[in-house]
């Protein structure tokens, strides 16, 4: 290591994000290892221009290293997710020069994210709203209404109360998700056993609907093969959502299949698992947009039933957090939720 690359390692070290040092042509001789880790090892001893996809950068750096200016960058990066950079050039001894690149997407979500929760929240709650105003305002000008029909009002309007709490909740945990959608979890998980934990929490429901579980193990999975990387809570809450859309749209009397079977798919090794219901065959135009927020096959079906629309949407997101697939296909009154997902190997 040369006395540069020296003095860049040591001033790396007081630096809390990927940076990297270019020599006067723009190749990169030295990155800490958070450069290493958002761009990747192959970027030593090559253009960093190669790697970064932004018109302006090439006259940054020439700026830089010429001008001794310093630029800024906005920068985004597309893989799975978007991902948002603040990229900062600026010279470094000689004709050398320091790129500093700054994560910006958990800024960025989360002002997107509040924006659209607001958006959404005044949009969905206006409904329920107007109707708890009007059944308040009735019963408050006819104070002498009889018993029964007051019943009848307070009934509707804490079944709107509810669902209002429903909203919330549900895009109150799609903002969470969404806000660290770009970072992996990777704890340990045993899916087999939050499966059996969810279909005991649902067991009522599919009681009420004389409904029953059919599980299915490819080849007698062993317990380590039934081990995923991901986060427990939200790996759950998948699970809960796929089973109780089973049970609440599936048809009574009938089986929901519960199926685990292994996916090798360079270059991951995924479990998958299968949520089967008996139901309504869907379109596949509507299959194509179920998991958005607020698409509902069926508006009025739903909402009876107690659906907020965003259900599938939460699910969506955590999976793409997990790094994980999901799949949907319904066809002769059968629906299947295919989730894919990393294995512990």
């Amino acid at each position: 290591m040369t006395a540069l690359q020296d003095r860049f390692a040591n001033m790396a070290l007081l630096i809390d994000e990927a940076c990297a040092l270019l020599d006067a042509r723009g190749i990169v001789i030295a990155a800490n290892d958070k450069m290493f880790a958002l761009l990747g090892h192959q970027i030593a001893e090559y253009p960093m221009e190669r790697f970064i996809r932004h018109e302006g950068f090439v006259e940054a750096l020439r700026a830089a290293r010429d001008q001794a200016l310093v630029s800024e960058l906005t920068y985004s990066r597309t893989d799975k997710l978007r991902r948002e950079f603040h990229l900062r050039l600026a010279p470094f001894e000689e004709t050398h020069v320091l790129v500093v690149i700054v994560d910006d997407t958990d800024t960025v979500s989360v002002n997107r994210i509040r924006s659209d929760f607001v958006a959404n929240v005044s949009h969905e709650l206006r409904s329920p709203l107007s109707v708890l105003s009007g059944f308040i305002e009735t019963l408050r000008d006819g104070a002498d209404a009889e018993p029964e029909t007051r019943g009848k009002f307070l009934t509707i309007m804490q079944s709107e109360a509810e669902r209002m709490q429903r909203l919330v909740d549900d895009l109150l945990s799609l903002s969470r998700v969404e806000a660290i959608e770009h970072r992996t979890p990777n704890d340990k998980v045993d899916v087999y056993t939050i499966m059996q934990q969810t279909v005991d929490a649902f067991s009522a429901q599919s009681l009420a609907k004389k409904m029953s579980f059919q599980w299915q193990l490819e080849d007698a999975l062993c317990a380590d093969e039934l081990i995923v990387l991901g986060n427990a809570d939200e790996l759950r809450q998948v699970f809960q959502n796929l089973i109780e859309n089973a049970i609440r749209y599936g048809d009574a009397d009938s089986e929901i299949e519960l199926a685990f079977s292994l996916e090798d798919t360079a270059p991951l090794n995924l479990l998958r698992v299968q949520v089967i219901n008996q139901g309504p065959t869907i379109d596949s135009h509507d299959i194509a947009r179920l998991t958005e927020r607020f698409y509902r096959v069926d508006s009025g079906r739903a909402r009876q039933m107690g659906g907020t629309g965003l259900g599938l949407a939460i699910v969506k997101h955590i999976i793409n957090r997990h790094r994980g697939r999901l799949r949907i296909t319904s066809t002769a009154g059968k629906t299947s939720f295919s989730v894919s997902l990393r294995r512990n190997i």
